[in-house]
């Protein structure tokens, strides 16, 4: 939820001001966005701290604050100084004509005065100055809206990690307490055991069910065993119960070596059905992957996926991941043995993403701080890889040798559409850098 604090100067409030305001609350309200707007216009110090505290109890992911007419600094500051912990956006409006008549509030003078005090301070804020009515400028606050609540809710977001990083791969360790206090989630580990202690321990009728829920979203491949399927029924049903009872957004499990060879049950379906049941699924330890595909997921509203940078010719990129891939964000999904290897043993998700538009990234941990890495493209028709893995080849928007030159991992968070803009702001609130290929 957004909050909404229309800032005037009690000599300049009319029907104008208060229209204005109005109109950019109904326009974001069409679009989707939650808002709690501070009753009537703040226009002296006691009113403006009422109304931080007003925000503050609604507990709103964000903060609008809306010059309505031309204001006095201190009013602004003392909402400011109540909700500065929160993104925080500043609105203001131009002139605009009424009976053939240029007029104006204010508000684009306010505006112009109280951005060189928020840069003076050095505030974290995103600033637009446009009509209330505006779709390109309602665009860009419905995508503060959202960067906004993205941001809030890492800060409550748990994120379940089973072992550690697979195979020994450097960029799939994390800071803990850095991710923590910079990024937001906490991350909850436990090990393989807590896992396969509780997949072993599901009932028949729970292990049945999720077979049930399995075929009624993907063809099963006749070849399948039963054991297989069982076994990662087992595990599926094992890891959404876990989720429920710690309260976890998302999970990431580190299959190689543990599952796919000691426990002989690759994590692939399990880790993917829950992407489908409303829980961020990922593998291989990489927590930068994770939350990357949280930030997505909560950028979007949709599920998301992840893939391996494989390969690229010419500017199309190759994105592929090792048996996993949701349900839903691919056509004619099928569930098969594993791609014959020695060191996997397991069914797994084999079939390819839809050939969509997409966007793609990833968060990259620096030495104490962060930045993150993404690009744009169009996804073409793709063929599985190897014949069994899914995948999706990508043309990019930008510069492959750029991504190159910006390679910081191998694996990269994937969500339809294009997120862009909403990956801009979240990095402006979050006060990283965005490289964007």
């Amino acid at each position: 939820m957004i909050g909404f604090v229309n800032i005037c100067h009690e000599d300049y409030v009319d029907d104008n001001a208060i229209n204005m305001a109005e109109t950019a609350v109904d326009s974001l309200t069409a679009r989707g966005i939650e808002v709690f707007a501070v009753p009537g216009p703040v226009t002296n110090h006691i009113n403006a701290q009422a109304a931080g505290k007003a925000l503050l109890q609604a507990d709103v992911d964000g903060v609008i604050i809306f010059m309505g007419t031309w204001i006095e600094c201190p009013n602004a500051m003392s909402v400011i100084r109540e909700v500065e912990h929160l993104p925080m956006c500043l609105w203001g409006f131009g002139m605009f004509e009424m009976d053939g008549v240029l007029e104006s509030t204010g508000s684009y003078v306010s505006f112009a005065m109280f951005k060189g005090v928020m840069d003076r301070v050095g505030y974290k804020y995103k600033a637009i100055l446009g009509g209330c009515d505006d779709d390109a400028t309602v665009d860009e606050v419905v995508s503060f809206a959202k960067a906004a609540v993205c941001e809030s809710v890492m800060k409550r977001t748990r994120i379940g990690l089973v072992g550690y990083t697979s195979m020994s791969i450097y960029t799939g360790t994390f800071d803990h307490v850095l991710l923590r206090t910079r990024i937001g989630p906490e991350v909850v580990q436990m090990d393989s055991y807590t896992l396969i202690n509780r997949a072993e321990a599901v009932s028949e009728a729970d292990r049945d069910n999720t077979i049930d829920w399995l075929r009624a979203r993907a063809k099963i491949a006749d070849d399948v065993s039963d054991d297989f399927l069982n076994k990662a029924a087992n595990l599926s049903f094992a890891l959404k119960d876990i989720c429920d009872k710690q309260g976890l957004a998302a999970m990431n499990v580190k299959c190689q070596y543990e599952f796919s060879k000691e426990y002989g049950m690759v994590a692939c379906v399990p880790v993917s059905s829950l992407s489908d049941m409303g829980i961020v699924g990922s593998c291989e330890g990489d927590m930068m992957n994770t939350v990357s595909m949280m930030i997505l997921h909560l950028l979007s509203g949709n599920v998301v996926t992840y893939g391996d940078a494989m390969n690229h010719e010419g500017n199309t990129l190759k994105l592929s991941s090792c048996g996993f891939l949701p349900f839903s964000m691919g056509d004619n999904p099928q569930i098969t043995n594993f791609m014959p290897h020695p060191g996997f043993t397991g069914i797994q998700n084999s079939f390819v993403m839809r050939p969509e538009r997409v966007t793609v990234m990833r968060m990259v941990e620096d030495i104490g701080s962060y930045h993150i890495v993404y690009f744009t493209g169009q996804g073409q028709p793709t063929q599985k890889r190897q014949g069994y893995m899914p995948a999706l080849d990508v043309l990019l928007d930008g510069d492959v040798n750029d991504l190159v030159k910006n390679y910081a991992g191998q694996h990269f968070a994937i969500a339809y559409g294009d997120l862009s803009r909403q990956i801009e702001d979240y990095c402006l609130l979050k006060g990283i850098r965005a490289v964007r290929v």
